[in-house]
This record gives C-alpha cells, structure tokens and sequence, in this order.
C-alpha cells in the first residue's frame, strides 16, 4: 500500500510540542541512561573521567552500557579520577581482565583509560584538555571536538607499545567530526559537561551551549524525520549540524535541551519504528508528527 506522512507541523506548534516534551520526561525518568553512572558521583573531575567512558562505549541497549560501564567504574574505587592518577597499564591489564562491551576487549579498555590518564597527568583534567583546545569563535562545537579527540589518540605515541596498538579500536570510541559520523557519543558527552540545566551537570562553564551539536543516534535521526526536522537519510555530522540549526530556531542559546526527551521517547520504547496506537494517541508530540500512514 502507498505511504504517505502529514505535512510539516506549523514551527510554532512544533516549538511548543517540544518544549512541553522536555518539561515532562525529566531526570526521574533517566534510567536506564549512561549519564546515571555519571551521577554517582559529586567531584567534577570524577563526573569528567565517568562522563568520558560512560559516553566513549554508550552503544547497544542502554541497560548494558550501564552494566558494564558501571562494573569498571566499581573496579576503579570511589574516586575514577584518583585511580588514574596513579594508573599502571599492567596492573589495570589485570583489574580488568575478562572485560568485553560488545567488540571492545580489556585491551581497548586499558587504550582508553590510558589516554585518558595521560590527559590528568599532563593537563590536571579532562575538562582542561578540552579547554586548550576551545576556540569560542567557532562556529559549532565540532572544531574544539576534533582538537580534543586528536590529542587523546595522539597522546598514544608516547604510550607502551601495547597501548599504542589500539588506534583504530579508539577511533570508534572517541569519534571525531573529521570522520564525518554524527559523533553521537561524543556530543553526548559534552551535552553532559556543559549544559547547565538538569539532567546535565554543567561543569565546562567555560563552553557556550549554544556551539553545542546534537547527539544524533537512530533513535534521535528517526524521530527528527517524523517531526521533519530532517530530511537526510544518513545519521551522519551534516545531519546532526542540520538538526541542530533546526532545533535553535526553538532555542538558540540550548539547541540540544531537547535531547533527552527525545531520545527517552526512543530508548523506552515509547516511539518505535512501528506505529502503536497506544503510545501514538497519548504522545505529547502527536499533532506534530509525520509518522508515515499507510
């Protein structure tokens, strides 16, 4: 049978539909979510190094990225952030031994943790490796991302060669814009560092959420193409830049509050790839959507 969708939603209304969204679904709501693991703690720089492996391996069903995120985490004390001050690649090659998250092993775990050690060593942070290379005359996010992702895989060269092996494996983990990906899981990062508003922490107060880029992931590029703010088939950096200039028409100083509650909508199955009319008919977003009718 033909498929056809409703026509665009008036943007007004649709201004309105999602800014009822987001005052609705609100951190009560955020299990299962890897930013949970982030809120364990209360130190900022420990909520930088969970923030960091929690968003670095957030692929596959969120309830095993909190699963086995969460494990290491346990393994790495009270303090993620102490631990890797004093980290020893050998010694954390045998804390985290039988560690497996889809395809990354214990190697690419130790990869990452190393970098992200070599950050503290050398810059005291992950947030002020970030700030050295934050330029807020950029037009997006996307060129500070690319710097800070940079020096995290470089930081490599100087590492063991076991550790230095790992490139390619880390370059799924901390994705960049020069890859030309949507960078999901590291815009949904900093969307937890910076903004300033609950469920984020707000603690990069030095970066403005306005050069902020959605966290585009299938849930988030199918549901954008429902409210039409997409019409691109690939979840790629042009879409997510084009959702995102979508989104500041609603709000230009937060382009990205609204992705939490969208991607709720997704994660709890509360918006799927097939129309449920009992999830359709209560949807706050229903006279906005184009969900295609058959």
């Amino acid at each position: 049978m033909p498929v056809h969708s409703r026509p665009v939603a008036d943007a007004s209304l649709l201004g309105a539909r999602l800014d009822a969204l987001a005052a609705k679904i609100d951190i009560g709501m955020i299990s299962p979510d890897p930013l949970e693991l982030v809120h364990r703690y209360r130190e900022p720089r420990d909520q930088e190094v969970a923030g960091l492996l929690a968003a670095a391996f957030a692929y596959g069903r969120a309830d095993i990225v909190v699963r086995n995120v969460g494990a290491v985490l346990e393994k790495m004390g009270s303090s993620p952030n102490a631990y890797l001050e004093s980290f020893d690649p050998r010694a954390a090659g045998r804390r985290f031994r039988g560690f497996a998250h889809r395809f990354h092993k214990t190697p690419d775990l130790i990869a990452l943790l190393s970098r992200m050690a070599w950050a503290i060593r050398e810059h005291g942070s992950l947030g002020e490796l970030f700030r050295a290379g934050y330029r807020a005359d950029d037009e997006d996010i996307g060129d500070s991302l690319q710097r800070f992702v940079s020096a995290l895989i470089a930081a490599g060269d100087s590492l063991p060669v076991a550790t230095r092996l790992r490139r390619a494996s880390l370059a799924y983990l901390l994705t960049s814009p020069a890859d030309g990906s949507a960078c999901k899981r590291m815009n949904l990062y900093l969307r937890w560092m910076v903004r300033r508003e609950s469920p984020d922490l707000g603690l990069w107060d030095f970066v403005d959420p306005a050069k902020l880029v959605m966290p585009v992931d299938t849930h988030i590029h199918r549901i954008s193409t429902f409210l039409g703010l997409s019409e691109r088939k690939s979840a790629d950096w042009i879409a997510a830049r084009a959702i995102t200039t979508k989104l500041a028409a609603f709000n230009a100083a937060d382009p990205v509050k609204y992705d939490f509650a969208l991607c709720r909508l997704g994660i709890l199955d509360m918006c799927s790839r097939k129309r449920r009319k009992e999830n359709c008919d209560v949807c706050l977003l229903r006279d906005v959507c184009r969900f295609p009718v058959e």
